[in-house]
């Protein structure tokens, strides 16, 4: 899936502010080319729902216009989003679902969907260089990864660019919250902050931009240097004889297992995260090393999608020995400001951060600094 197709997908759950506008109002005529539809269904989260009748294959309607919300036109599983512009659009439901506007040089729905397709493009450029590295007859495994870990970060550059320029001439409109999302991942947590300052009042009050900044803000609040944020969660400590099994809980506290003189490893990672699972070995390494009075490691399961039972079997397999906390659910990951797993931090024996972000030989070279 295109990495702009997940992002307006998440982006449009959500209620966005009013922003300046061409007009009061978009018009909207649309036609349903599979046959057998009889209505369309108009969303604008939290400002509009509602069902148009569809006849002869056509429908119309006029919405209120705001150029910082997503909207979408849905028949079936057919579907098109789109931009309510203040200029007259046309969409047309099929497999491959089209939105235009009448006024192409002034409409946002327009730049709208030349981001859309020159997105696309980069992204069709990028897995066909995927696969070209990884079919090579005449490279070794380490070499394509390292070919490709080159590709990468040039294309990230690119990708980044390509986000920050749609971004700079579109700060008043749904199209600035979109190009954000798309690279602030890429970005250092400061460059994304004043990104967020450059864009109209309106956008910085949106839901989605809010999010951003309170996971920024939680991320300085539980920086490299402060000490441990406290919390609690319903464990799942085992599971009953019953049938079925029942989970059996227990009440801990994250204060339980960091601040008690001792380094400690946290780990923040899900069963169904391959990642996780493949630093896994990394952990096991160093636990075996240093286990003992000075050190220890506790893996926090969160953002878990099956039950516990799978939690806690995915952990015996990997042969997760050490201390561990499941169902935390997203309470950790609120706290401290996490928006991707595995994030491993190293918290030292009075329960200061002494580092966060740490995979693979950046792990091992930080716990060996403060303990060999």
């Amino acid at each position: 899936m295109k990495i702009s197709r997940l992002i307006i997908a998440a982006t449009a759950a959500l209620t966005l502010a009013s922003c300046a506008k061409v007009s009061d109002t978009t018009r909207i005529t649309g036609t349903v080319v599979p046959a057998g539809l009889d209505e369309v269904n108009v969303v604008i989260k939290g400002q509009l729902d509602t069902i148009v009748p569809v006849k002869d294959g056509k429908f119309s309607l006029t919405i209120p216009t705001d150029i910082c919300a997503y909207a979408t036109a849905e028949a079936g599983s057919y579907v098109a989003g789109f931009i309510p512009d203040g200029t007259a659009l046309k969409i047309v439901l099929d497999e491959k679902s089209t939105v235009t506007s009448s006024s192409p040089k002034i409409s946002i729905q327009e730049r709208f969907n030349d981001f859309n397709a020159r997105t696309e493009e980069l992204m069709d450029e990028f897995s066909a260089k995927r696969q070209e590295i990884y079919s090579s007859d005449s490279l070794s495994q380490e070499q394509k990864q390292e070919r490709f870990d080159e590709f990468y970060e040039d294309f990230m550059d690119i990708f980044s660019e390509f986000n920050k320029d749609v971004l700079e001439a579109n700060k008043d409109n749904f199209l600035a919250i979109i190009t954000l999302s798309e690279v602030r991942y890429y970005l250092e947590d400061e460059e994304v902050m004043e990104l967020i300052a450059s864009m109209a009042p309106a956008l910085q009050e949106n839901k989605n931009i809010q999010g951003i900044k309170d996971a920024i803000q939680a991320r300085i609040d539980t920086s490299e240097g402060t000490m441990f944020k406290d919390f609690t969660v319903e464990t799942v400590a085992g599971m009953t004889r019953s049938i079925p099994p029942q989970p059996k809980y227990k009440t801990v506290k994250f204060s339980d297992y960091v601040g008690k003189g001792k380094y400690v490893i946290v780990d923040f990672w899900s069963p169904w995260c391959g990642p996780c699972k493949r630093e896994m070995p990394n952990i096991k390494a160093i636990y075996d090393k240093y286990h003992g009075k000075k050190f220890d490691v506790l893996s926090i399961a969160v953002w878990e999608r099956q039950g516990p039972e799978v939690t806690i079997n995915t952990a015996a397999e990997l042969g997760m020995v050490w201390n561990q906390i499941n169902n935390a659910g997203s309470v950790p990951t609120e706290i401290y400001g996490i928006e991707g797993i595995p994030h491993i931090m190293l918290i030292g024996p009075d329960g200061t951060i002494l580092k966060r972000g740490l995979y693979g030989e950046a792990l091992a070279e930080a716990v060996a600094e403060y303990l060999d």
